[in-house]
């Protein structure tokens, strides 16, 4: 506890300098809803990424985050007051907020008793969560945030947010010049259950650790991936990833004969998809190369069809996939689907083809964004 003192200090008189972090985004290629069940999910960084700057110090504490229209400041006394209340959280040892406490939160920001519906309610809610929770005692700071990462789109922009926040907070609470990246994605991920309700973990890991990632039942194992190129698209339509799991466990409650072996199905595609990434990233040779890119084409045209039999698709996610397959590409929604963001996997050559500029601007005519950009990459970097 020393150490926080002496950070708690400095904090307060403003002498501790800034802190700045990012973290980036992500697309799972194997995994989305079954990997919540225990199974097998593969997640790669995405190169978009979110950047948080931590000033400490004044007599404010303030979060700038436009990307949900939040600009707000509490004096710290008031922040002081609530910290009080909830019986002087994280003084003596880190623990999450207890349900009670968490409730005089909401009360604390004047926020519904469910704040589900409102994204800017629920960054609120979680930014308090770890402020109180992760720091020995309430410090004067702003905490800036800015984003290339849409929100609500499936590419982790939540878990981004919450790995720069743990990240600049447990820095700020004294914890060495670089917290371990597992005690960082641990406190992620409790952010993620204030947004989510029940995720399964792979999105702060995958923000947090970065390049590839192979998750299954709370076990993380980074992988030796190489960079893979994808046409990166928008549907344009919002969607709810804690409605679509919602829906996801309610039809599987209805149908369990049925949903079971789609979710094992699931997970058998992405442990091949584990040997296949293996596979390509060992290639030796154009012929070695095009063979597993035969193999993953497959698995992402197999993923999505078992996906749509979840009921997790959407009509703008099925005419990106028919678009892609008739210029002979593959095409599958990621995250949660209903919307948000699909992914044409293409290969690993620098080199775009005629096939793939023809797709994208069939695609941005019919009103569809689309990035060329490329999977894995660095997780969270302290600037």
């Amino acid at each position: 506890m020393a150490g926080a003192a002496a950070a708690a200090a400095r904090a307060a008189s403003g002498e501790g300098g800034e802190v700045c972090v990012s973290a980036p985004g992500k697309v799972i290629l194997h995994g989305e809803h079954s990997v919540v069940y225990g199974r097998r999910a593969v997640a790669l960084s995405l190169d978009l990424r979110t950047t948080l700057t931590l000033t400490p110090g004044g007599t404010h504490l303030t979060l700038d985050l436009p990307a949900v229209d939040i600009k707000k400041s509490w004096p710290l006394g008031d922040v002081e007051d609530l910290w009080t209340r909830l019986g002087r959280p994280g003084e003596a040892c880190a623990a999450p907020l207890s349900e009670t406490q968490a409730q005089q939160v909401r009360e604390f920001l004047a926020l519904p008793e469910d704040p589900s519906g409102g994204p800017r309610s629920l960054a609120l809610l979680s930014f308090f969560q770890l402020y109180l929770a992760i720091l020995p005692r309430p410090l004067p700071a702003t905490f800036a945030v800015t984003s290339q990462l849409p929100t609500g789109a499936g590419l982790g922009s939540s878990a981004a947010y919450a790995v720069c926040l743990s990240a600049a907070l447990l820095r700020l609470a004294g914890r060495g010049n670089g917290p371990c990246l597992e005690e960082v994605s641990a406190w992620a991920f409790r952010s993620e259950q204030v947004v989510h309700g029940t995720p399964s973990g792979i999105d702060n890991s995958i923000c947090t650790f970065g390049g590839a990632v192979s998750f299954k039942a709370g076990q993380c194992s980074p992988l030796g991936a190489s960079p893979l190129r994808v046409l990166l698209v928008n549907t344009g339509v919002p969607r709810s990833t804690k409605a679509l799991v919602a829906a996801v466990a309610a039809r599987r409650r209805r149908l369990p004969e049925v949903v079971e072996p789609l979710l094992e199905s699931l997970n058998a595609l992405a442990e091949r998809g584990l040997q296949t990434l293996a596979a390509l990233t060992a290639a030796t040779s154009p012929q070695e190369e095009d063979e597993a890119l035969a193999v993953l084409h497959e698995l992402v045209d197999v993923n999505h069809a078992l996906l749509a039999s979840l009921g997790v698709s959407h009509a703008s996610l099925e005419r990106l996939v028919g678009v892609a397959a008739t210029h002979g590409l593959h095409a599958k929604l990621t995250g949660a689907g209903g919307g948000g963001f699909g992914v044409v996997v293409l290969g690993r050559s620098d080199t775009c083809t005629a096939q793939e500029d023809s797709c994208r601007q069939v695609l941005e005519a019919a009103g569809y964004q689309v990035w060329h950009t490329t999977l894995g990459g660095p997780g969270l970097i302290f600037h």
